[in-house]
């Protein structure tokens, strides 16, 4: 399958140093009154007029309900709830571009239903949520995204390059020998004819990474993205995000049942508890990742 600040300091500095720069310094007198004879400068272009134009572009910035251009995902009030089933009442999260953010917790409390919202294939009953600035309608997907929630969604009765190179028929967006290359690079040989339905689920969930990989994506959302797979392969699995997200700056939201995935790859670490997220503590992972 195919989070806050406004970048506004930034803004504000500039403004401050327009505020404190003197026109008349920056400019020679003699040239100022020859621009203006010749009509090629216009007296109103002053301190007043830069501020008033520095102030358009920062609402310009931030209107038609765009996020912060500096987060990749924010939640704004999110409320859901499965008939008398409340999974959150007010859930709010900003994770910033470039960071791995891990979400934790025991079962029940709506990890994955999370995921499924941030990826647009869920509701929530009120309440946004933003990607890259942009909110998701209903309908939307996230722009440029990689996703892990079910590596059980291949076709059965083909092999993992055909199935990769069916999805990627989709948007025409790689090549087969890309495909072949990164079917390797998680572990899988590209030339085996077995079917999917052979797979085992380590196999299954290798060829997972590879699908959510192969675009590009500049965020990645993966659901428990090691499960079942052996330990030297989530090892290797683990190096090559950390190595996506340090030279390409890709921003990864995961989920896991084991601690050590969490405390390895994750900067910023969220625990659902009491419908709602909360900062986690180390002491808290493991009890938390392995319920």
């Amino acid at each position: 399958m195919y989070l806050s600040s406004t970048g506004g300091e930034a803004d504000r500095v500039d403004l401050e140093g327009w505020k404190r720069m003197d026109m008349g310094k920056r400019v020679d007198m003699e040239k100022r009154e020859e621009l203006k004879k010749r009509g090629e400068m216009d007296e109103r272009t002053d301190k007043g007029q830069i501020e008033e134009n520095m102030g358009k572009m920062q609402n310009a910035r931030r209107a038609g309900g765009m996020g912060s251009t500096e987060n990749m995902v924010e939640l704004r009030h999110v409320v859901k709830a499965y008939k008398k089933n409340v999974l959150f009442t007010d859930l709010n999260l900003a994770i910033p571009k470039g960071d791995i953010c891990g979400i934790v917790g025991p079962n029940g409390t709506g990890k994955s239903v999370l995921f499924k919202m941030i990826c647009g294939l869920a509701q929530p009953d009120r309440g946004e949520i933003l990607i890259d600035g942009e909110a998701l309608k209903k309908g939307m997907f996230p722009r440029n995204a990689g996703v892990i929630l079910d590596s059980s969604g291949f076709l059965p009765d083909e092999t993992g390059l055909k199935n990769l190179e069916i999805l990627a028929g989709i948007r025409g967006k790689v090549k087969r020998e890309k495909l072949a290359d990164l079917l390797w690079q998680v572990g899988l040989d590209p030339e085996l004819k077995v079917k999917v339905a052979k797979y085992s689920l380590g196999m299954k969930q290798r060829l997972a990474m590879a699908q959510a990989l192969m675009e590009d994506p500049s965020l990645l959302i993966l659901d428990e993205p090691f499960e079942s797979v052996d330990d030297k392969g989530v090892e290797h699995l683990r190096n090559m995000l950390k190595s996506m997200n340090e030279e390409q700056a890709v921003t990864i939201l995961l989920t896991s049942h084991n601690s050590q995935d969490i405390l390895t790859l994750c900067r910023s670490i969220y625990r659902l508890q009491g419908k709602d997220l909360q900062r986690a503590e180390e002491v808290d992972l493991v009890w938390d990742c392995e319920m």
